[in-house]
């Protein structure tokens, strides 16, 4: 493939740069789809590739949502945050709710975990409205931040 610019790319070609894109992580379809013509490949090829790469369940918009929903919670991400980048990756939001935790207190758990890992030094006015303002960036909802808010306590002097 070096040397040849993408639009001189043979189907085979192309299809071997989506698979190698693919073994290193998982792509949404719209991902993949932009990736490939962001290289300068043809939109038909780049088509084509794709519903076959799809029909081959090689490439699924369930899996890739399924993983990094798990992801980022990992990381201490809020709902709306996840789903927000899920949506400017493409992702439909029929399967978005499919692999988002409905369940609330997951959320309110997560939010006072990153709140937990936040709260140094005294706990003041200051302190707590930067925890808040960080939480609401990260995707949490302002009751989820609130709550992480109140589960802090304030350290005690020695």
């Amino acid at each position: 493939m070096r040397g040849k610019f993408a639009p001189d790319l043979s189907e085979q070609e192309l299809r071997d740069s989506a698979l190698r894109f693919l073994g290193h992580r998982e792509y949404g379809v719209e991902e993949l789809r932009r990736k490939l013509l962001g290289r300068g490949a043809e939109s038909g090829m780049v088509d084509t590739l794709v519903s076959a790469l799809v029909e081959e369940d090689l490439l699924s918009d369930h899996r890739y949502t399924e993983m990094y929903v798990r992801m980022r919670i990992r990381l201490l991400f809020g709902p709306l945050k996840i789903k927000g980048e899920l949506r400017s990756r493409g992702i439909a939001d029929s399967v978005i709710g499919q692999y988002l935790p409905a369940d609330d207190q997951k959320w309110f758990e997560t939010a006072s975990q990153w709140a937990a890992k936040r709260q140094r030094g005294e706990l003041d006015f200051k302190l707590k409205g930067k925890i808040y303002r960080s939480l609401v960036n990260r995707g949490f909802t302002h009751e989820q931040a609130n709550v992480a808010l109140d589960s802090l306590k304030p350290e005690s002097p020695d």
